[in-house]
């Protein structure tokens, strides 16, 4: 960046700055921190939640709370509730006067305590009675769970007129258990003659927000141990998944887009930053399937689009001409899931807390681990990795905390391997279907630790012809556990909600499995366990050094793996000490050739439709990434610019031929099959077999041009477009909103010259956007 680039910026971001000061001094003092509004006799404590925003949640999306402040022995209780507690209750006394109770307390314990049913795991909530005492490593009580969505268990509320169980008494000479104030009569069903009173419920979802009650036991400054309740936790359960909000839906030129489920995030907050200024047509209809059935759907012309991120590797036919635009960096991880007794409580006792520093892995490990069986671990199960004094185990506190009989019944190393006594899930799981993540892992295990990457010798029923060989590199988690008996290497589930289901146990740390520990592991992407919060494994680079993957070790890997002959960077190629070796690019697929109807006309305005799309997501979208996803390298933006300038510049006589001889097309490899019409990764300077970091003659953006009126308005109409997510603060700091979305405004010229002039935008104008512009959906953050 120039010098007077910089001043230019610098200026804007000191006076967007000034603006969003004057803004916060404008609603500050409507805000109450939360000690502050407490009742005087309860000791001072702070409360967060993690996301701040809870008011368009999803269920099953992971929620962290903490305690902080309490004093010594403290102890908390979640508990969930309506968003406004019922206050029906008569007081707990046997004779007249039958005054009213309204201590929250009491209100909680009776009509919220009981069995509440999450849709998300088919189960009860995690969060529901969760109880957490304070840390003496942190003086914190903190709460790792899901949000839940459903309904209360109908039950009866002895106290409260309207549910109770008592008989109402309408004689003078009456006592308890006959009450007065009972208004709750048996009612006889007339065509089955069964009994039955009115029971209470409530339901937590989109049109029923709900309350996360937390029951605080603490002594106070006299030293007397007092309990109170704080209602403050609001949160509105949506259903999972992801949607476009905002814009018009689907039109004459919306493209139809394929891809694997762990861009939706993305591929939702580039259809909005498109559509949701003007409300206008849906630009893309997100096709969420596996990549190779998405690679032939594209090849055929039933998909305008495709992203994946192992180029022609998972195709079955490459008849299309075709650019890969590069989108993204994205890495194939294992994820640990669960909770280890790495903590200590204030009494000296192990205390059990969510993973979240990063273990490392070697590949012989991590072979063993997915070849060997997920059966009889303390045998030969996962190569026996995880057992007591295991290298594996001995490097990774969070393994060796979890001890044989601590408490009476662990085994340590079943909960290590994650085996709890399923006869159809032992520990590690993952999408099925063809794909990158496992294609990537495989290769990179087949290459480095070939003599671990190996089946037992079990037999045919097991492994067919693999039986005591090598898997080789698959695409499919499935394919190991071939056979018709399974020694469960990979329970692989159809989808990322069923993975989600598989681990949920482990999520929340529910139930006795989790006493004294307990893990799973999940292969898959980083984006993917970054949004679950899930902590991926550190793996060795070249030299043996163990690397964690970060934006950081993604990028220096992208830049230098070796570019393939359909140019896009070859997975398991990453040569550079400090890498992350399961790093891939995640590449748009779009045709050379114009994009043409039944009768092979071209359809110019979805062509432009699809150039823009592709121009926003290799451009400003880097933005709009999800958290684990990382931006493009310069060399790669560089790349990307270039490809999408060729979208559409063949003829439709050649579109028109390839799409009908895609109906038959020839086996991969054969005559006439169409390669990538451009194999350099970075544009002239590049080729097969260079580092896909070269940089092309020019990476770096030319001298910023004047804004002009229509690149003005088109920053405007993006920064409008940013759903900004609420501050927290019980909405006081809601009117900051519009301000944010004018300090972007005040730096979006500048990147608009960028594109003006042809340029990828440099990365520390997206890096200073991507702070502010993360997105929420009604219904969950995208």
């Amino acid at each position: 960046m120039k010098s007077g680039e910089s001043s230019v910026f610098l200026f804007r971001a000191r006076r967007a700055g000034i603006v969003l000061l004057c803004g916060i001094l404008a609603v500050a003092g409507v805000s109450v921190p939360a000690a502050q509004a407490q009742a005087p006799a309860n000791p001072p404590y702070r409360l967060k939640t993690e996301p701040a925003d809870l008011s368009a949640v999803q269920n099953g999306d992971p929620v962290r709370i903490t305690l902080s402040g309490l004093p010594k022995g403290a102890k908390a209780k979640l508990v969930i509730c309506p968003k406004d507690v019922p206050d029906n209750l008569m007081k707990k006394v046997y004779v007249p006067p039958w005054p009213k109770d309204s201590t929250l307390l009491t209100r909680v314990q009776s009509y919220c305590q009981d069995e509440f049913g999450d849709e998300f795991t088919g189960k009860a909530a995690g969060m529901q009675s969760m109880e957490r005492v304070r840390s003496s490593t942190t003086g914190d009580i903190v709460f790792d769970t899901t949000i839940p969505r459903g309904t209360l268990r109908p039950h009866a509320v002895a106290w409260d007129p309207l549910y109770t169980t008592y008989e109402k008494a309408v004689n003078p000479g009456d006592k308890f258990p006959k009450v007065p104030w009972a208004d709750n009569p048996v009612v006889v069903d007339p065509a089955t003659g069964a009994k039955s009173r009115r029971q209470y419920s409530f339901t937590c979802d989109e049109n029923n927000p709900c309350t996360a009650t937390i029951q605080i036991t603490a002594q106070d400054a006299t030293g007397k141990t007092v309990t109170w309740v704080d209602e403050s936790i609001k949160f509105t359960p949506y259903l999972p998944g992801i949607g476009v909000k905002g814009c018009k839906g689907i039109g004459r030129n919306t493209l139809n887009a394929s891809m694997p489920e762990r861009l939706g995030r993305a591929a939702v907050a580039w259809n909005q930053a498109l559509c949701a200024p003007t409300q206008a047509d849906q630009p893309a209809n997100i096709v969420s399937e596996t990549e190779d059935t998405g690679l032939t759907a594209f090849d055929k012309g039933t998909s305008d689009l495709m992203i994946t991120g192992s180029g022609n590797a998972l195709a079955a036919q490459t008849v299309r001409s075709r650019e890969y635009v590069p989108v993204g960096v994205n890495a194939a991880v294992i994820a640990a899931v669960g909770w280890s007794p790495t903590d200590v409580n204030d009494e000296g006792n192990p205390l059990g807390s969510k993973l979240a520093t990063t273990m490392s892995f070697t590949a012989t490990e991590l072979a063993h681990m997915f070849t060997k069986g997920g059966q009889n671990p303390d045998a030969g199960g996962r190569g026996g990795v995880f057992k007591n004094g295991s290298p594996l185990v001995e490097r990774n506190p969070a393994l060796s905390a979890i001890k044989d009989g601590q408490p009476v019944g662990v085994i340590a190393v079943n909960r290590r391997a994650g085996y709890g006594g399923s006869p159809d899930f032992f520990g590690v799981t993952g999408e099925s279907g063809p794909g990158t993540i496992p294609f990537a892992l495989s290769k990179l295990l087949a290459t480095t630790a070939p003599e671990a990457w190996v089946f037992p010798a079990l037999g045919a029923d097991y492994f067919r012809e693999l039986s005591g060989k090598s898997p080789g590199v698959i695409s499919d988690l499935s394919m190991l556990d071939p056979g018709k008996s399974r020694v469960n290497n990979v329970d692989a589930k159809t989808g990322q909600l069923s993975v989600r289901k598989t681990v949920d146990n482990a999520v929340v740390g529910r139930g006795a499995d989790c006493a004294g520990g307990c893990l799973n592991w999940v292969i898959t992407d980083l984006a993917t366990a970054t949004v679950n919060r899930w902590t991926p494994v550190a793996l060795p680079d070249g030299k043996g050094n163990f690397v964690a993957p970060t934006e950081q070790s993604l990028q220096l890997a992208a830049d230098s793996m070796k570019v393939g002959p359909d140019g896009t960077a070859e997975t398991g190629t990453v040569t550079k000490d400090g890498a992350y070796p399961l790093t891939f690019v995640e590449y748009m697929a779009v045709p050379v050739n114009p994009v043409i109807d039944a009768t092979c006309k071209p359809m110019k305005e979805k062509q432009d439709q699809l150039k823009a799309f592709a121009g926003l997501a290799a451009g400003f979208g880097q933005a709009l990434l999800p958290p684990g996803m990382a931006r493009l390298t310069p060399g790669l933006a560089a790349t990307a610019t270039e490809r999408v300038a060729k979208i559409g510049t063949g003829t439709a006589e050649k579109a028109c031929q390839e799409k009908e001889e895609a109906k038959n097309p020839p086996p991969p490899g054969a005559n006439g099959v169409t390669q990538a019409s451009n194999t350099s990764l970075t544009g002239p300077s590049g080729g097969p077999g260079a580092s896909a970091g070269t940089p092309s003659a020019a990476t770096g953006p030319s001298p910023a041009v004047a804004p002009t009126p229509e690149s003005v308005a088109a920053a405007k109409n993006l920064a409008e477009s940013i759903d900004i997510p609420k501050f927290a603060g019980a909405g006081a700091l809601g009117a900051l909103i519009p301000l944010v979305a004018l300090v972007i405004l005040a730096t979006l010229p500048s990147a608009t010259a960028y594109l003006a002039a042809g340029r990828p935008v440099p990365s520390w104008l997206t890096r200073a956007l991507a702070a502010l512009l993360r997105r929420r959906q009604s219904g969950g953050a995208a």
